[in-house]
């Protein structure tokens, strides 16, 4: 009904002003009782007032409406073979072959890598390039490449139809090094394929990624798919060290010719896989990043002779300041509009015997804090999606066996929960050092605060900074034809068939390539797709994929390319 805005004679606002003095009333009834009945009840009444941000998905307080199920998306008849056929033997070894070759290059990248044009152990990324130009003839014949700091790799297939935006898939080309050769079960850059699981470091992490997206894209070409939809690929070569010679260069070269917000969907790397739990599958792409956040504690104390020791030594104290922040672990919430609310309201709907007996009943009506705490007293690694983590990694201190330290530093990587932020951790950190402070008479420089000591002086200083990830829509057209894509696929495959796939977003502890492509568009979905027991070891010896996962994964990207081409924008 039409809104008709126009002046209100006097004699008639009385009954609009008793209508706002009786709903204030109700409100500071309600307010009261909630003071009385305690913090459950408070949850409940803050529920109710509770607004979602735009895209946190459906929030409902009756279980029925909880985690909607898209429709299984199929791709059109557009006159391609089926993603099924991409399963055979002719594929598979071809696969093996591609994935293989694609190991054999030891691209790893380090943490005290040069520029690209210094530092010739980025070589080795051109001989990758190269095999990526044998590997795939029809994308290099047919697609625009375009190189971006050297070694990122910008592909371009243009669409017919320019008011389409375009979609951009995102792997990344380095992996981290293999460590000892002799460790491993079979060498880390030959490529061993054993008949079920390609060996190999970045056979998981990701080129089997890179590999699936562009054995697509050449499947594709094969038949001579021309796309409405342009679509974009971007690899970046230094993702394992923070992306910022590969993806963001990559981006900026995106904006630069396309504009922010000009992508429709940003598909990459990431999220929890493909867990099945009885006859229901759960796919988790990651809809959100937790933040990341270094600090670096100092310590400038005297030295001396060792042999006239103070009671505490410099690494004393700082084993008092470590033990003092290891003992105030940061407070788990599970707010409203938490991507993981979403997956236990799932969990609890299709697995209900799967899940803990009292977890239907808290999300209905236990506070944030108190589901919180439930879930990490479970000490699972899922404590650590509702709770910012701390982590002390490296400390340094001392020089010689019989001399007293005068310089001590460590350092702590958190990663921060989507409700809170660096400056909360900032405050945290110095509310529970100042006690430390006070007992061994410190002077504290913190980042902006500074106390007055003599015995010495304890510096607090932010290292890499990285907020929280803005959470991607899951109630909008882009994630449904996403979602139903992820169940056309998955429930036709062998281990799929007869079962329910509930795809649901969830928050990734780890951080992406994506952390460079924010500005590009809101649909950011980060996605390897694999079932558990399928990718293994990543990061870690004897890393290996599986050769089917690989091949379904592919499936993935053949019908996500075609159903997003027929799909009209919103």
């Amino acid at each position: 009904m039409e809104k008709i805005q126009g002046n209100t004679p006097s004699g008639h606002r009385r009954p609009c002003i008793k209508s706002r003095k009786l709903l204030f009333c109700s409100l500071a009834f309600l307010c009261l009782l909630s003071l009385y009945f305690g913090p459950s009840f408070r949850s409940r009444v803050k529920h109710c007032f509770y607004l979602p941000p735009p895209g946190a998905g459906s929030l409902s307080n009756d279980p029925d409406e909880w985690c909607p199920l898209p429709n299984v998306t199929v791709p059109s008849d557009d006159g391609l073979k089926p993603s099924e056929y991409l399963m055979d033997s002719q594929h598979q070894e071809l696969q093996v072959q591609r994935l293989s070759a694609a190991v054999k290059v030891p691209t790893e990248s380090y943490d005290d890598n040069g520029d690209v044009d210094e530092d010739p152990r980025w070589e080795t990324f051109q001989t990758f390039h190269n095999v990526l130009e044998q590997l795939f003839p029809l994308v290099h014949s047919k697609l625009e490449l375009r190189k971006v700091n050297r070694y990122g790799l910008l592909y371009t297939l243009r669409g017919s139809d320019p008011s389409m935006k375009p979609i951009l898939l995102t792997a990344h080309q380095d992996v981290v090094p293999a460590g000892t050769a002799s460790r491993w079960t079979y060498p880390p850059f030959e490529g061993h394929f054993d008949g079920s699981f390609i060996w190999g470091r970045g056979s998981a992490d990701c080129k089997n990624v890179l590999i699936g997206i562009l054995s697509a894209i050449e499947d594709l070409l094969s038949q001579s798919f021309a796309p409405h939809r342009t679509i974009v690929l971007a690899f970046g070569f230094d993702e394992e060290t923070g992306g910022v010679r590969g993806a963001a260069a990559l981006n900026q070269s995106l904006v630069e010719e396309c504009g922010s917000d000009s992508f429709l969907l940003v598909l990459d790397e990431g999220g929890m896989g493909i867990q099945p739990q009885g006859d229901v599958i759960y796919a988790y792409p990651g809809v959100g990043e937790k933040g990341y956040y270094d600090v670096q504690l100092t310590l400038n104390v005297n030295g001396g002779h060792s042999s006239r020791p103070p009671k505490h030594t410099g690494i004393g104290i700082m084993a008092d300041a470590i033990l003092a922040l290891e003992n105030e672990p940061y407070s788990p919430r599970l707010t409203q509009s938490s991507p993981f609310r979403r997956v236990l309201e799932c969990r609890a709907k299709y697995s209900p015997d799967a899940v803990q007996p009292w977890l239907r009943d808290a999300l209905l009506s236990g506070s944030e804090e108190e589901i919180a705490e439930k879930i990490a007293e479970e000490e699972t690694e899922e404590k650590w999606l509702v709770q910012t983590s701390q982590a002390v990694d490296v400390i340094t201190g001392g020089v010689k066996v019989n001399a007293l330290p005068e310089d001590v530093q460590f350092q702590v990587n958190h990663r921060v929960a989507l409700h809170e932020s660096v400056t909360y951790v900032n405050k945290h950190i110095q509310k529970v050092l100042a006690p430390v402070v006070q007992k061994y008479g410190l002077q504290f420089k913190g980042l902006n605060s500074s106390t007055t000591a003599s015995s010495g002086i304890l510096e607090m200083n932010a290292l890499q900074i990285l907020d929280p990830a803005p959470i991607s829509p899951t109630d909008n057209g882009v994630w449904s034809v996403f979602s139903g894509t992820l169940r056309q696929v998955f429930e036709s495959t062998e281990t799929g068939e007869g079962k329910v796939v509930v795809p649901v977003g969830n928050i990734m502890t780890g951080n992406t390539d994506t952390v460079h492509y924010w500005g590009l568009t809101r649909n950011i979905y980060r996605f390897t797709p694999s079932r558990n027991g399928t990718r293994l070891n990543q990061h870690g010896i004897d890393e290996r994929m599986g050769i089917i996962a690989h091949l379904e994964g592919m499936r993935l990207y053949y019908d996500l390319i075609r159903n997003f081409d027929s799909w009209k924008d919103e």
